[in-house]
């Protein structure tokens, strides 16, 4: 390696370890790297969090095991303070365990002492470039939200609640990414996720924080605009998530009447609010389903899928919310042998839009934390559903009767079984 050029700009990398020999150890092997320079270092959490508006770090390689403040809890504090700062956690502790609190904190990637110069640089690379691309998109998402009682575009439903009465439908993946593409429309928009017991959309968006509905709901049953506010996350789309509890047995102090007052709150502060819910027709979710202007119903091209939709389907028909209901077809480039009329017939209804199948690209989505329509905007399921947020702004065609609506799902699953 040749030593670095002063000519380039380099990525700013602050050291955050108790141990000094490790400060020493990391500023040795980061030298011979031309784009990169040491920028400052710290012995605790605390020391990093004061060094920040001085050192002005593009990633900070943090350790878990510190006094005064752990690594955990001052990633915590500083990707609510420096959203544009990116972490990695280099431990001795290579349990899935402190991954996952890592990854909830709001860690972009985790190392595992000890480790190359080739690891160490190309993950503070990856970071680097994928937070400096998040950024610089943020204007565009951004901007609209700028200032309260600002004229904005106006959504054809206010609240769109998905539902799927199985799981796998990618319900999840399609309410975070629907709600950064009706915040790129110039929307206000609040994401709710109550499927208490088990929700991801935190996971999934790589939000950090401890406040979820839980913490809002253990304050009383009576709460006001501000306090829900406190306990809102914050994305870099724009968009507001009042996140799941963090395990299910917080799920239990979440009761009907403050899900209720959560509803009628965001509502009234928010153009859209958007509800992801569990596979199930609880009491919160029947709730969630009658507040609704748009129930989105994602299905997929199997079986199983099918009979679960059409069950619930049924269940909307019979409790009058079958005219609010818009089928979606996720992954719908995928051809399991299912032909679309099929797939019509067996639902009694017709396909309101379609999202196509990529594995490869959603997964990466889901494992970094960044929706694919802010991640790949020109990706094809990015513009399937960029498309589907304008409907949600401008609305859908009329529903049409099918005919199909008459037929029983015996042929299909004849066809498909026999």
């Amino acid at each position: 390696m040749t030593p670095k050029t002063e000519t380039a700009a380099k990525i700013r990398v602050l050291i955050v370890d108790d141990v000094q020999q490790t400060r020493t150890d990391i500023r040795r092997l980061l030298y011979f790297e031309e784009d990169m320079e040491v920028c400052g270092e710290a012995a605790n959490g605390r020391e990093a969090l004061d060094c920040l508006d001085r050192c002005l770090p593009d990633v900070v390689l943090m350790d878990i095991n510190m006094p005064v403040l752990d690594g955990i809890s001052a990633t915590e504090a500083l990707v609510r303070s420096h959203p544009h700062i990116s972490v990695v956690i280099i431990s001795i502790q290579g349990e899935q365990e402190y991954l996952r609190k890592a990854m909830l904190a709001g860690a972009r990637d985790y190392l595992v002492k000890p480790l190359s110069s080739e690891e160490m640089a190309s993950t503070i690379r990856q970071v680097y470039h994928i937070a400096r691309e998040r950024n610089q998109s943020r204007p565009p998402f951004a901007a609209p939200l700028q200032q309260e009682g600002e004229s904005r575009a106006r959504a054809a439903y206010r609240v769109i609640t998905f539902f799927s009465g199985k799981g796998g439908s990618g319900k999840t993946f399609l309410a975070g990414n629907l709600a950064v593409a009706l915040a790129k429309e110039g929307l206000k928009v609040a994401l709710l996720d109550l499927d208490l017991q088990f929700g991801d959309v935190a996971v999934m968006l790589n939000l950090s924080g401890t406040r979820t509905i839980a913490d809002l709901a253990a304050e009383g049953e009576q709460f006001d605009t501000a306090r829900l506010k406190e306990h809102l996350i914050h994305h870099l789309s724009g968009v507001s998530v009042l996140a799941a509890p963090a395990s299910p047995p917080e799920a239990e102090k979440v009761g009907l009447e403050q899900v209720e007052q959560v509803l009628g709150s965001l509502k009234e502060a928010y153009d859209c609010v958007l509800i992801d819910t569990p596979a199930s027709f609880s009491d919160l979710t029947l709730l969630a389903l009658e507040r609704s202007d748009l129930i989105l119903l994602p299905v997929c091209r199997d079986i199983a899928t099918i009979k679960n939709a059409r069950a619930g389907l049924e269940v909307l028909n019979s409790l009058g919310l079958g005219e609010k209901v818009q089928v979606i077809l996720n992954q719908a480039s995928l051809d399991p042998g299912i032909e679309l009329a099929e797939l019509e017939q067996g639902l009694g209804c017709r396909i309101a839009h379609r999202v196509a199948f990529d594995e490869k690209a959603v997964l990466a989505s889901i494992n970094r934390g960044v929706p694919l329509v802010m991640e790949q905007a020109n990706h094809e399921i990015a513009r399937e559903l960029c498309q589907l947020a304008r409907k949600v702004c401008h609305g859908f065609r009329e529903k049409e009767e099918s005919p199909a609506r008459k037929m029983s799902l015996g042929k299909l699953f004849s066809l498909s079984f026999g």
